[in-house]
């Protein structure tokens, strides 16, 4: 055997295994998911930092070859970090609020501000929280330095920035510009709109109000009395026949619809495309029809995919951002005005309400995790991950106009600078909607051309990122231009 084609071998062998072990890893998190409490350790065995020095060799760390090489980092970044998260994660669930002679869990905080209409109640819980964090931030600092010691002393990055970059193959400081212009640019249009908004539903001011006053406002749970109870999830899926997709009949998509409504919500490819489960609450309202629909975004993008592309176009990718722009695409389609109307049967007055408080919704966390991102940017620059609350609570108050309290800080930080998929997903979808709206029409929602385009585009799986696939599919930049205008459109109409 040739070196050429003994170095290949080494090659399949290890993207087969690195394969199987994802696979496994999806597995593990869909059975924690769904509550079966499985914890043991993937029969493929651990990730060696020999194993990772080994890939390193064998793929290098650019383009598609060197997407092996940071799934194998990923796996042994998770293996070294786990203990540390499984200490919070156990003290997390123990953990609850007290709140009108009612234990909160801290695990439910946000299901619970969701349904919490009493203003008094939702300020009692903020003092909880505080005090639950200050109390749990020393084991999430012990996590997250868990796994940048990992990054700088066995895998040589120093720099959480730089490591990031490499591996997802992005100028963070061009994306935190492009997000400080974003915030700039519609600052002022933001508190013009957001504080009527808050006003009507909870009758606060925004110097009043909090981040757990915004859970609340996002919920929609206010509006769920117009809310089509005979509504049930095989009768969504019915919808996407008007595509020429069934789902229903569909042995790839495995839909849990379990425990409570407003649960965090879930899409976790297993095999891509051949087995993904969405895992969401019961359909009781708006926001259990969304979250819905935004897993099924993700869902379909993962179904829909070439079985034929190999594991590094398909199965491993290190920016979640296309993914997500499909998930956000289908959030807000069905929350518009014209599936509202013309799917669900709502009347046109009914319609309006429910579609611009949506749009006022995105509108509030674009801005969210656009000020999320400048605010990790400069904490990690400035190599102030303990003590960056302070930063975080006055951003986070600037720009979303609700009070973040700093002892959250920890608790809201994401790894992978995941808020930069987030937010560039915002944009994404929203030029998504503008090319079908120009392409097919303005009802480009029941138009079954829109299955043919959008089959089209996730049959290519996820071998570009959201900013390759809009230029080469779209011919078009990354810019949030399309996203003001169709916001507006939403707000406005």
């Amino acid at each position: 055997m040739t070196t050429s084609e003994l170095q290949n071998q080494v090659c399949r062998e290890w993207t087969e295994k690195l394969l199987t072990m994802t696979k496994e890893m999806r597995r593990r998190d869909l059975s924690l998911h769904l509550g079966s409490g499985q914890t043991r350790n993937d029969p493929s065995g651990p990730m060696e930092l020999a194993d990772v020095e080994e890939i390193k060799h064998a793929f290098g760390t650019t383009g598609f070859a060197g997407r092996v090489y940071y799934q194998a980092v990923d796996y042994f970044i998770r293996s070294k970090v786990e203990p540390f998260q499984a200490v919070l994660n156990t003290w997390m669930r123990g953990a609850k609020a007290k709140v009108n002679a009612r234990n909160v869990p801290f695990t439910e905080v946000i299901t619970w501000c969701q349904d919490a209409g009493d203003n008094q109640a939702r300020s009692e819980l903020a003092k909880e929280v505080r005090s639950l964090c200050a109390f749990l931030a020393p084991f999430s600092y012990g996590s997250w330095k868990a796994l940048l010691n990992v990054l700088e002393h066995d895998l040589g990055y120093p720099e959480y920035i730089a490591f990031c970059e490499e591996k997802r193959d992005v100028s963070l400081t061009e994306s935190g510009s492009y997000a400080q212009d974003f915030l700039s640019e519609t600052r002022e249009t933001y508190r013009g709109l957001v504080e009527p908004w808050l006003n009507t539903v909870t009758g606060l001011s925004m110097k009043d109000a909090s981040r757990f006053d915004a859970i609340y406002l996002l919920g929609l749970r206010y509006l769920d009395h117009l809310f089509p109870q005979e509504i049930s999830i095989d009768g969504i899926m019915s919808f996407f026949h008007k595509w020429g997709m069934d789902l229903v009949g569909n042995p790839a998509l495995h839909i849990h619809s379990e425990g409570i409504p407003g649960r965090q919500s879930y899409c976790i490819p297993v095999d891509i495309p051949g087995e993904v489960h969405v895992i969401v609450g019961p359909l009781q309202g708006w926001l259990d029809m969304e979250s819905l629909f935004h897993e099924l975004g993700h869902a379909l993008s993962f179904i829909y995919t070439d079985p034929a592309l190999p594991p590094e176009e398909k199965d491993f990718f290190q920016s979640g951002a296309l993914s997500e722009a499909f998930a956000f695409l289908l959030q807000r389609m069905c929350m518009s005005r014209e599936f509202l109307q013309e799917i669900l049967r709502l009347s046109s007055e009914n319609a309006q309400t429910v579609s611009r408080a949506h749009a006022l919704k995105l509108f509030i966390l674009t801005r969210r995790y656009t000020a999320k991102l400048v605010i990790e940017m400069e904490n990690f620059r400035l190599g102030q991950l303990k003590k960056g609350q302070f930063l975080y609570s006055e951003v986070m108050e600037r720009e979303t106009g609700f009070y973040y309290d700093p002892e959250t800080y920890l608790f809201d930080l994401m790894p992978d600078f995941y808020s930069l998929d987030y937010f560039h997903a915002f944009m994404g979808a929203a030029c998504f909607w503008e090319y079908l709206n120009d392409a097919i029409g303005k009802d480009w929602i029941l138009n079954p051309e829109t299955g043919s385009i959008l089959r089209r585009w996730w049959h290519d799986g996820n071998r570009l990122d959201l900013t390759a696939f809009l230029q080469e599919t779209l011919d078009q930049p990354l810019e949030s231009g399309p996203f003001i205008k169709v916001n507006q459109y939403d707000i406005e109409s």
